[in-house]
């Protein structure tokens, strides 16, 4: 056991990411938009970050997430259509396949790797927050600069580590120990956001088991908490209408 745990730090010591490790990144110009934590509810907060990419303008704006919010971040850099983005990711059997949240993670992050390529994203734009253990506290540190997809979604990986429940052994990056991004206060109160995307925006209230009992019935499941966040989204536009611009041919 404590040999497996030696090699398993000493692999990810000297696994040499390019990303940049910081306590407050630099976001140029554009206006942050953050994706909070919601462990399985990321889905429902999907349909939010959908509902937006579907209708607004979203180039001036830059994209933060912690844990499952990391990969709605990164969903919003991605070039390629969302309708057919959404329909791919969510007609993929691994929904079925997977008994855990652990597990599915994992075939997320395989599937992502599998079916784009980096040119595909804008990673620019890109933001990950994970949370560092030192002195005795969780602190809050964000990852940026990511120049490869396979790089992006180890960051996302990192972030919605959470230890003895979505794996056994923590990451350990620069000499750090990194675990959930969604670990204490999100956004980080350093962070300055222009908007906040999390599960409970639109009045819903999501139990513990909601968030990490992974449900019977996958499949359904997963689509139905996304078309709900979507809907939701519908509903509320006209406070989505005060911070981000409509796209042009949706303009009357």
């Amino acid at each position: 056991m404590y040999f497996k745990l030696f090699i398993c730090i000493l692999l990810n010591l000297f696994n040499c990411d390019s990303f940049i490790f910081t306590y407050k990144p630099s976001v140029s110009k554009n206006k942050l938009v953050t994706f909070g934590p919601g462990g399985l509810t990321g889905f429902y907060t999907l349909g939010v970050t959908s509902y937006l990419k579907d209708n607004y303008n979203l180039t001036d704006y830059s994209f933060l997430g912690a844990s499952a919010g990391s990969w709605n971040a990164l969903l919003l850099t991605c070039k390629h259509n969302n309708s057919a983005v959404i329909d791919d990711l969510l007609s993929q059997n691994m929904y079925n396949k997977s008994t855990s949240v652990v597990n599915l993670l994992s075939d997320i992050k395989t599937y992502v790797e599998t079916a784009y390529e980096s040119d595909d994203f804008d990673l620019n734009k890109f933001y990950v927050s994970v949370s560092v253990f030192r002195f005795f506290r969780f602190k809050p540190r964000v990852l940026y600069n990511f120049t490869s997809l396979q790089d992006a979604t180890q960051g996302c990986f990192y972030s919605s580590y959470i230890p003895f429940l979505t794996g056994k052994v923590s990451f350990l990056y620069l000499k750090r120990l990194i675990f959930d991004g969604g670990v204490g206060k999100f956004p980080p109160k350093h962070i300055d956001s222009y908007f906040d995307v999390y599960p409970s925006m639109w009045g819903r209230q999501f139990t513990s088991k909601d968030h990490f009992v992974y449900p019977i019935d996958s499949n359904n499941y997963f689509k139905n908490i996304y078309q709900l966040g979507y809907n939701d989204s519908i509903k509320n536009k006209e406070t989505l209408d005060l911070y981000f611009p409509r796209l042009n041919n949706l303009e009357f």
